[in-house]
């Protein structure tokens, strides 16, 4: 298109030139011609060979007419020539402008079509990227929840150790507490019983030596005051000294 630009200029300015030079030889032939009239008038003024002056210059005014005649018909021919050039050239123009700037429409709406591509592409690559850190959060989330449930099951397992270790000792020392517990209860118990039957037997010891006494008394028969109070006194309970009681073996019980 632009070569048909330069060419359609080039063509247009030679067509100019020759316009310019036509009517230059124009202007060179009608100042000749005008010359030439002036002569005639001259030599027409003369009484000298008036006829056949008058007959020379009559066919030098006739090649005169018939070359600017010529001249003006090249003129002429060239002028249309020119102009029709010059529509040529400004049809060309014009198509060319228009071809031009539907070229440049064109040209215009495939960027436009290419930038909207393109931006569709980013667009379509930062979405993926969004999805694959979305992945990526997502898995050291799970990572991270996963191992915080294993490091809370651990500690629980621990905890659950412990506790039940600590379970093992308390319920260790209950035992051990209520065993030693259990055996001090069967010691007073039989300490107890042992005082309860030393107590008994010291009650019947003493029960028995009161009624030998009073059976001695009665075989004795009747005594004199002094030794009635003084048998009396010996044989009052709170006069009796204790008796120290004796060991005691578990066959006498």
């Amino acid at each position: 298109m632009s070569t048909d630009l330069k060419a359609a200029s080039r063509g247009r300015d030679e067509a100019l030139a020759s316009v310019a030079e036509l009517s230059k030889a124009l202007s060179y032939a009608q100042k000749e011609l005008a010359e030439a009239k002036d002569g005639l008038a001259r030599l027409t003024a003369s009484p000298t060979g008036a006829s056949a002056m008058a007959e020379r210059v009559r066919m030098m005014m006739q090649l005169a007419e018939e070359e600017i005649a010529e001249l003006r018909a090249k003129a002429d021919e060239d002028a249309a020539a020119t102009r029709e050039e010059a529509d040529k050239y400004s049809r060309d123009a014009r198509r060319a402008a228009e071809q031009l700037a539907k070229e440049r429409t064109a040209e215009h709406e495939q960027l436009l079509a290419d930038g909207r591509a393109e931006i569709e592409k980013l667009n379509e690559a930062a979405a993926e990227d969004r999805r694959r850190l979305d992945a990526e959060a997502q898995a050291r989330r799970d990572e991270a929840d996963q191992k915080a449930a294993e490091e809370l099951l651990a500690r629980k397992s621990e905890a659950e150790a412990a506790l039940e270790k600590h379970e093992a000792e308390v319920k260790a020392r209950a035992a051990n507490l209520l065993a030693e517990a259990e055996k001090k209860l069967a010691d007073a118990t039989e300490d107890r019983r042992l005082a309860l039957d030393l107590r008994r037997r010291v009650t019947e010891r003493i029960s028995a030596a009161q009624s030998a006494v009073l059976e001695a008394v009665k075989q004795l028969g009747p005594a004199e005051p002094e030794q009635a109070a003084t048998a009396d006194t010996a044989g009052a309970p709170a006069k009796t000294p204790s008796p120290k009681p004796s060991p005691i073996s578990s066959s006498s019980s």
